[in-house]
């Protein structure tokens, strides 16, 4: 749980750096510094936020490597995906009833 965790906010954080390293070209091109300036200093705080990301869930994730927690980890997390299939079987259901259809 806490890997996706992780693999998400480094997506989000890597393409809001694409963004804005395109934004800075752009804006070089366009001889507008302003714009630039606020770019950089974006880029600089994201790879601040990054950091302090990373000294935060590196301890959970190795935390999360203990066999105790990670038993526990996947356990709720088969429980947690199963209730996810009977909320969505049972909007499925609901939906389809809505319209007339009756599957059972």
């Amino acid at each position: 749980m806490m890997q996706e965790i992780v693999n998400l906010l480094s997506g989000i954080i890597s393409l809001a750096c694409v963004a804005l390293v395109f934004l800075a070209v752009s804006s070089a091109v366009n001889k507008s510094m302003h714009t630039l300036t606020v770019c950089i200093v974006a880029l600089v705080l994201l790879g601040i936020v990054f950091k302090l990301c990373h000294l935060i869930l590196t301890p959970l994730l190795a935390v999360g490597n203990i066999s105790i927690v990670s038993g526990i980890n996947k356990l709720l997390g088969a429980v947690m995906g199963a209730a996810e299939g009977c909320l969505l079987a049972y909007i499925l259901y609901k939906v389809l009833s809505h319209f007339g259809i009756y599957v059972l």
